[in-house]
């Protein structure tokens, strides 16, 4: 696969996944639970697909970040299935939070060091590479906060993660890696 077909198609995961499980999980707790628990599964698969393709990438650069990734997006994706499950399973929402949470701050701690070695590396630009590490570092701390009771500030500190999470595939479609990528543009 070439590298322009590449990146924006892990673009396009990036932007499916929002979907996929914002809907998915939605739905779960409605007469079309079904529907739900196989968008959240299929959200699952992009997921890994998105941690392979990462990792495939950054591991020249960082094969240890590059591995923590993929580890953790694999976590990502069974914790997300298990939240998934319990839910559709209960028909409630509230059993799935704490695996979501485990699911979400496990992948923002494993994209600090992606992020910073994609950025070393003249892969990511600067700027890019900055905002990607500040989100992460705040949606940790508001899934943490939201974990405390504190659901309105936890969401208002997802908002630069989400940010990042809107920017990187859109970069990555309209740019991309190969695409002499310049650490300082």
């Amino acid at each position: 696969m070439n590298t322009t077909v590449r990146d924006r198609s892990l673009g396009l995961l990036f932007l499916a996944a929002f979907p996929l499980y914002g809907v998915g999980s939605g739905l779960l707790v409605t007469e079309s639970a079904s529907l739900g628990l196989s968008l959240v599964l299929a959200n699952s698969l992009v997921v890994l697909v998105i941690g392979r393709i990462l990792q495939t990438i950054a591991s020249p650069y960082g094969g240890a970040a590059a591995n923590l990734y993929l580890v953790a997006r694999l976590l990502e994706a069974v914790f997300l299935g298990v939240s998934a499950a319990v839910v559709y399973r209960a028909g409630v929402a509230a059993p799935g939070a704490p695996y979501y949470r485990i699911a979400m701050i496990g992948l923002g701690i494993a994209s600090l060091p992606l992020l910073s070695v994609l950025t070393r590396a003249g892969r990511l630009p600067t700027w890019l590479g900055r905002l990607g590490i500040a989100g992460y570092l705040a949606l940790i701390c508001g899934i943490v906060a939201d974990g405390f009771g504190a659901a309105d500030f936890g969401l208002l500190l997802m908002v630069p993660g989400a940010l990042f999470e809107v920017t990187f595939p859109v970069w990555l479609i309209v740019r991309g890696f190969g695409r002499g990528t310049i650490a300082g543009s």
